[in-house]
């Protein structure tokens, strides 16, 4: 049963992650090979904070905006960088990430990892952990469907398939691919502190260049542009 609970909740929390994954690579057309750097951003961010005596609660919600603000400026480029390009720069953006965190020991620990990161109080236990991130799940997919569904949504997928004719018709594209990402960004720095949360350790291996592989092969098998793919995609 506890490894049950314990594979579930790693399904729940990475399904955050391809949602938040879908809307800027499915919906917005950019293939960002940098979200794995960015969830190292969010479960750093909240790890660090959360052992230095702060309260998981402001852990997560300095995750997120530290991570929205790093998506934030990885997609200023994507006003003028597209396709492959754009591809390479954010893959590039995952190879600093990782030298970061090896390197700058005095505050990642470098390779030997950061440990003891404690669960919030009254969700210490794994099933009460799980509930947790049921409910962030929960919250996310709502947002999620409602972006989607919503006349901005519409507009991505307008970016995605003709970015020229999308800009005829008037439409900021860039200004959508820079939204895009930078909410992507938040959604998963919420899932990287959840996932340091969960598994009490981490270091840079946990976020290789191997992660990005499977998180865009759970877009692919369910489809890029589809909200229940991504969530059938990453189970």
């Amino acid at each position: 049963m506890a490894y049950l609970i314990h594979t579930l909740t790693l399904a729940v929390i990475y399904i955050m992650v391809a949602l938040s994954y879908a809307l800027p690579v499915g919906f917005a057309g950019m293939l960002n090979l940098g979200h794995i750097g960015l969830l190292a951003v969010g479960a750093y961010t909240a790890a660090i904070l959360t052992t230095s005596g702060i309260s998981f609660w402001l852990a997560l919600i300095a995750a997120a905006l530290a991570t929205g603000t790093v998506g934030f400026f990885l997609a200023l480029p994507a006003r003028r960088i597209k396709g492959d390009y754009y591809a390479l720069m954010t893959l590039g953006f995952t190879f600093v990430m990782n030298a970061v965190l090896l390197n700058w020991i005095k505050v990642t620990q470098g390779p030997f990892g950061i440990t003891g990161i404690s669960r919030p109080t009254g969700f210490t236990d794994p099933s009460a952990f799980f509930v947790l991130t049921l409910v962030f799940l929960g919250s996310t997919a709502w947002f999620v469907y409602r972006v989607i569904s919503s006349p901005f949504g519409k507009a991505l997928e307008a970016v995605r398939d003709d970015d020229l004719v999308a800009e005829s018709l008037g439409k900021p594209t860039g200004k959508f691919r820079i939204v895009s990402l930078f909410v992507s960004a938040v959604i998963v720095g919420i899932a990287g502190a959840l996932l340091a949360h969960f598994i009490q350790f981490i270091n840079p291996q946990v976020f290789w260049l191997d992660n990005v592989v499977w998180i865009l092969a759970a877009l692919v098998i369910g489809g890029l542009a589809s909200f229940r793919g991504a969530i059938a995609g990453m189970i």
